[in-house]
């Protein structure tokens, strides 16, 4: 596949149907979208720290940009701009922007205890726009290796929601 081809292809959304309800899908940056679409509900999950999404789907990736990738290293991991949702200094600003800018009645932010924002932070942007309520609940923490930094046996979830 052509590289232009395959661009204009990845920006493009796709629409399918599973049921009689039409399903749009989109492959861009959430604070540029956030501004092109509306809805009722909008349900957020983004990135909680500094480990990018990118490096657990790059299979997935590499199938839907479907171009001639390389892997390198031991992993085979692609290449990828670290998103600003995954940077300490950026991520407050990138999360207040979203929610300014979405035309959305219901809001839902599901974010953890080892998130870069804190419970406050994000609070304190929610209120500026709305009603804000928070539900959360505690999970036994999923351990990949026992060399990680955190020793905590359980993590905390956290639902922010609000109300615009």
């Amino acid at each position: 596949m052509k590289k232009s081809a395959q661009k204009e292809l990845i920006l493009k959304p796709a629409e399918f149907e599973i049921n009689e309800n039409k399903h749009d899908i989109f492959n861009e940056d959430a604070n540029i979208l956030i501004k092109k679409i509306k809805g009722d509900i909008l349900y957020l999950d983004p990135p909680y720290n500094a480990r990018e999404y990118g490096a657990n789907y790059h299979l997935l990736n590499t199938i839907a940009l479907y171009d001639d990738f390389t892997p390198k290293g031991k992993t085979g991991l692609r290449e990828y701009e670290k998103s600003n949702w995954c940077k300490k200094d950026k991520v407050y600003k990138e999360l207040e922007n979203l929610i300014k800018n979405a035309d959305f009645k219901f809001i839902f932010l599901s974010y953890n205890d080892e998130g870069l924002l804190s419970l406050n932070q994000i609070k304190e942007i929610f209120e500026k726009y709305g009603k804000y309520d928070l539900k959360n609940k505690t999970y036994k923490r999923f351990k990949a290796d026992s060399n990680r930094l955190s020793k905590k046996d359980d993590t905390t979830e956290y639902l922010h929601i609000l109300i615009k």
